[in-house]
């Protein structure tokens, strides 16, 4: 059955590479404002890989700051270009070591949604984190050092709850400490208000009202990874961004990139 569901499972990837190939061929970014949530590298691709994208999405939109983007969607703007700004959830180092060097070469930020614990973790902690609960191994955290260096060069560190904790919970004792102890750990290391939350995993099921009203008490913005084609949710107290991985073809990357956003 295993074997089965293998099959299944890469026929079906494959069958989705070959339409979004086919539609992103026609496809170009509309105009509006675009946050785009990254997390990872392939390690043998990198940066070239990244660097590409950045350069082909200049030329067909304007990338832009985080804080510019979530001002304008913030202000309800309709702005008659692309814009594309960026985040990455989860602290992998490569964010210190590929993307942060390569936004900057483009003039922009990036805003890292980080998870205190896993940045203080030790090997048996790192190990089970990349194992069991993001499901990506022999990754490697970014520290305080590189966070605090990143700050002073301009871009955001935001929370990410303490452990990657799927917040749709109604333990108000653990909400309070994965959402809102995650802000003072954040700033105590940092030396800067953490203003910015993104909930782990991302779907709008992974958050309840109850964890997203303590989020939105706790921090100025708070993002999802869903319903990417408006761009608010939970009755506008969340802003969505929209999934992608920096070595996806641009082809795809295009396609996600020619919806119509509404507000």
């Amino acid at each position: 059955m295993d074997k089965i569901k293998t099959v299944k499972d890469k026929l079906r990837s494959f069958m989705r590479a070959r339409i979004l190939d086919t539609l992103g061929a026609f496809a170009s970014p509309a105009p509006g404002i675009h946050i785009l949530n990254g997390h990872r590298v392939q390690q043998e691709e990198e940066p070239q890989t990244f660097d590409k994208l950045l350069y082909e999405l200049s030329k067909r939109a304007d990338l832009i700051n985080i804080e510019d983007a979530i001002s304008m969607i913030v202000h309800h703007e309709n702005p008659s270009r692309t814009k594309i700004a960026f985040t990455f959830d989860d602290g992998f180092k490569e964010c210190y070591d590929y993307f942060a060097p390569t936004l900057e070469k483009y003039g922009i930020n990036g805003l890292f949604f980080i998870n205190p614990n896993y940045v203080d973790g030790d090997d048996k902690y790192i190990n089970n984190f990349n194992e069991n609960t993001i499901l990506t191994p022999n990754k490697t955290p970014m520290r305080w050092t590189h966070l605090e260096e990143l700050a002073k060069r301009g871009h955001i560190i935001g929370a990410h709850t303490m452990d990657h904790y799927m917040i749709n919970s109604n333990d108000i004792n653990q909400l309070q400490y994965q959402i809102t102890a995650c802000k003072d750990v954040i700033e105590s290391h940092i030396g800067k208000s953490c203003n910015h939350f993104a909930f782990p995993y991302g779907k709008l099921t992974q958050a309840n009202e109850t964890s997203i009203d303590i989020a939105c008490n706790t921090y100025k913005y708070v993002f999802s990874q869903s319903d990417y084609k408006n761009y608010f949710s939970f009755d506008g107290k969340v802003i969505n961004r929209r999934h992608f991985e920096p070595f996806w073809p641009l082809r795809h990357i295009t396609y996600f990139l020619s919806c119509n956003k509404k507000y």
